[in-house]
């Protein structure tokens, strides 16, 4: 098969590089916060797969923060008035390095909203061109037309957080952000060093004992 049959939930320290847990599930695994460990006063980083409210609410639950990137099409939130937020809109009014950040709420199923803030900046139009080409690229490889709102979501990094500001200030919560591609890195070298993303077994015990294994040779 080319498509997925295992998953892989992965966290890294971004202290010491390593591997602080893992689990593995079937295709129907879905990716999710809650998942995770976490302990006060931990930042969990995500990508744009990771921003649901039930998952941020368990990160908020276990006294930690969350730092995630956001899609155009994020969840549901509201502004300081209880006006609903889209953060592509305020993005749009940003000029090229201006940091942008509004306060904002996210709405949780039968619970209270997480307050956070949404931090916003425009990348230069070389970055810019090169997050565009990656989009489309994606989209033509499903054979789709990419969304005007996605190549113009692609200009800018856009990010979810609960941390406060007495804890880092705007700018900081994005260059925090961008540890995150230390994540990329780990599952790229998994990929190509180890050879984890294709497996040679269809037996699923098999499969489990050679992905585990691959996993304590890393």
């Amino acid at each position: 098969s080319r498509g997925t049959q295992w998953r892989i939930h992965y966290s890294l320290d971004l202290l010491s590089l390593q591997c602080d847990w893992f689990q593995l599930t079937d295709q129907h695994g879905a990716e999710l916060l809650e998942r995770t460990p976490m302990r006060k006063g931990d930042v969990i980083l995500g990508d744009r797969n990771y921003l649901r409210p039930v998952g941020v609410r368990a990160v908020v639950d276990a006294e930690a923060h969350a730092l995630l990137r956001l899609r155009w099409t994020h969840s549901t939130m509201h502004d300081a008035q209880g006006k609903p937020f889209g953060a592509l809109a305020h993005a749009r009014t940003l000029r090229v390095g201006q940091v942008g950040a509004w306060p904002v709420r996210l709405p949780v199923p039968e619970r209270d909203p997480v307050a956070g803030r949404v931090i916003t900046t425009k990348l230069p139009a070389p970055l810019a061109a090169k997050a565009e080409r990656r989009v489309a690229h994606a989209a033509n490889k499903k054979s789709r037309r990419p969304d005007p709102r996605s190549l113009e979501a692609a200009r800018f990094v856009m990010l979810f957080t609960t941390l406060p500001t007495s804890l880092l200030c705007d700018a900081d919560v994005l260059e925090l952000y961008r540890c995150r591609w230390q994540i990329e890195l780990a599952f790229k070298r998994l990929k190509q060093l180890l050879k984890l993303g294709q497996l040679p077994h269809k037996d699923p015990a098999a499969a489990r004992g050679w992905i585990h294994a691959k996993m304590v040779i890393a």
